[in-house]
């Protein structure tokens, strides 16, 4: 992204997602689809950082933040509309039709961001880099420690988060006696309505100037009551549902509180694609262990203990004061 620019690379991707989830929708073996998904997952890869990148070189001040804010909604909830998606076809065998919907929806959002897309200026002085230069400038933001921290800060309540969305439907589903369509409808609708609030509210609440430490703890807070409630095995769906959009709205919260502070500690914004992507592998590291985890526990006290230790090492990690100095300048 930062040596052939925000445009190109963000195009290429969404025709690489497409690709995939058409290869993926037409697969008769395993050994077929894994490789679909990973085609897939690349061009997913390179949506997620190229997207903060663009915001990164094309806003500043109070619009940005509120952008980044906003924009650290979008795997919750395209996970969530994920499941929105794939609930017709559960009682049925035609997983496939999902994919193929899927596949629809991005051919369809293509010619809007040919359209929409600005054409930005990046690209032109890394593009004549040697490619040692190029890697020496990945590694200084690699070696850069408040990139690290934010990388985890963000990375773990998105484990928590994405943790819950596997174990909740079939906990509540166990629990609460309800089917799996009806809880997973549940959670993802739940989700869509409270992330938006949470990420926007803070967004709102960190234009005005109000600390992202300050907002980040409140949210982890508001994320443990959550996650306390939400698997009390006593609690009733309503309660549960309650608690769900609860920890669904403190997730947005933290989401878009750490997310804001990536222009902070990037410095230079010719460096940004390295750094939403460094941030980004830090995230998709941890929903990587997230379903092993997950699924390997079965007591509301794991459950919640989990989320309590993965939530205080994101807030201890925040790198929330000062900002780093891009090369070069004084």
């Amino acid at each position: 992204i930062d040596r052939y620019g925000v445009r190109r690379s963000m195009l290429f991707a969404v025709a690489t997602s497409s690709l995939g989830s058409l290869l993926a929708s037409r697969a008769h073996s395993l050994l077929a689809l894994d490789c679909a998904m990973l085609i897939s997952g690349a061009g997913f890869g390179g949506t997620c950082v190229s997207a903060p990148s663009l915001l990164i070189r094309t806003l500043t001040g109070p619009i940005r933040t509120r952008a980044m804010a906003f924009w650290s909604t979008f795997a919750p909830i395209g996970y969530a509309g994920g499941l929105l998606l794939a609930v017709p076809f559960t009682a049925h065998d035609a997983w496939h039709v999902a994919l193929r919907v899927h596949v629809a929806i991005l051919l369809a959002v293509l010619p809007a961001l040919v359209w929409l897309l600005p054409r930005t200026a990046t690209g032109t002085a890394t593009s004549r880099d040697s490619l040692r230069h190029t890697f020496s400038r990945m590694l200084s933001i690699i070696r850069e420690p408040r990139v690290l921290r934010l990388g985890i800060a963000v990375a773990l309540p998105n484990a928590v988060s994405y943790g819950t969305s596997l174990a909740i439907p079939s906990y509540l589903a166990r629990v609460h006696h309800l089917t799996i369509a009806t809880s997973s409808a549940a959670v993802a609708g739940a989700k869509i309505a409270a992330m938006i609030i949470g990420g926007l509210s803070m967004g709102y609440l960190l234009s005005r100037a109000v600390s992202a430490g300050l907002l980040f703890g409140t949210m982890v807070a508001i994320g443990v009551l959550a996650q306390t409630l939400l698997f009390l095995p006593s609690s009733g769906v309503a309660l549960a549902t309650a608690a769900l959009i609860l920890w669904l709205f403190a997730f947005g919260g933290m989401a878009g509180a750490a997310m804001s502070l990536l222009p902070n500690v990037v410095g230079d914004p010719a460096r940004s694609g390295v750094a939403s992507g460094v941030v980004n592998q830090f995230i998709s590291l941890a929903c990587f262990a997230a379903p092993s985890t997950w699924l390997a526990l079965h007591s509301s006290m794991q459950f919640v203990l989990l989320a309590l230790l993965a939530l205080l090492a994101s807030l201890f990690a925040l790198p929330y004061k000062g900002a780093v100095r891009a090369p070069g300048r004084s």
